[in-house]
């Protein structure tokens, strides 16, 4: 599972921010326990890492497998509103 959504990010040499569309969004680390979980989860645009985010969430025990959750989680966060599946 992942998602995808754009991506702005500056780089050296250039002015202004850079956009990179349809950018793949994928958790690469998720630890934690009934009461909290922490995800880092990562841009990728050609094969490369290009954007890293941190976050945290109260998992369901109820609920869908955490991974999945995670995944829900981020797409209530601003910066990836829109983000859809993939």
């Amino acid at each position: 599972m992942a998602i995808k959504k754009d991506v702005f990010f500056q780089k050296t040499g250039f002015e202004g921010k850079l956009i990179a569309k349809d950018a793949y969004w994928k958790i690469e680390n998720i630890a934690g326990n009934k009461n909290q979980m922490s995800i880092e989860i990562y841009a990728n645009v050609d094969g490369k890492q290009i954007e890293r985010i941190v976050s945290s969430f109260t998992p369901s025990l109820d609920g869908s497998n955490f991974i999945k959750q995670a995944y829900e989680h981020l797409k209530t966060l601003p910066e990836f509103s829109g983000a859809t599946d993939c």
